[in-house]
């Protein structure tokens, strides 16, 4: 009985390392979640490839706020990247870009504005971000709803950006 009860716990240890590899050699970058820069509202909804913070930035400022000049550009920005599939020492991205105004209307998309420049080193695509340019037909005092999605073309990491802007007038 003795010399059953070791078999039973060598075998139930062998199981419980075989599960424990199988689980870890799985796990590659299945992961999902929000971050969120609670200053400006941006907002970063991930899958398999996460970022580490969320920005605005304007003038070389990180921002606290969403109030940008009519004419001014800023950038949506997603640092410390992790989980892009890397392929010949190179990873390669897409982004696109869509603005709207509050009744939904859509005032500019852009399907992939990395369409022609989308391979990276893989160190050097550790911060993801869009320059977006402001002006006509945005209106001051107004709000406009800005979505950037940023995507891995060699895997399924995708990262989806929203942010609501407030124009203001030239200060």
């Amino acid at each position: 009985m003795k010399h059953l009860n070791k078999q039973y716990l060598l075998l139930t240890f062998f199981l419980f390392i075989a599960a424990l590899f199988l689980l870890v050699s799985c796990s590659k970058m299945n992961t999902a979640g929000i971050k969120k820069d609670f200053n400006t509202g941006l907002s970063a909804s991930y899958k398999n490839m996460e970022p580490g913070n969320v920005l605005l930035i304007m003038n070389n400022e990180v921002l606290n706020h969403t109030d940008i000049p009519v004419g001014e550009q800023f950038i949506l920005a997603n640092d410390g990247i992790k989980g892009l599939t890397e392929k010949n020492g190179y990873v390669q991205v897409g982004c696109a870009l869509t603005i709207s105004n509050k009744k939904g209307e859509v005032l500019l998309q852009d399907d992939d504005l990395f369409a022609d420049k989308d391979r990276f080193k893989k160190e050097d695509a550790q911060m993801l971000k869009c320059t977006v340019n402001t002006g006509l037909p945005m209106q001051s005092d107004e709000d406009y709803n800005v979505s950037v999605v940023f995507w891995d073309k060699n895997g399924t990491g995708r990262i989806e950006n929203k942010v609501t802007i407030h124009m203001i007038d030239m200060p």
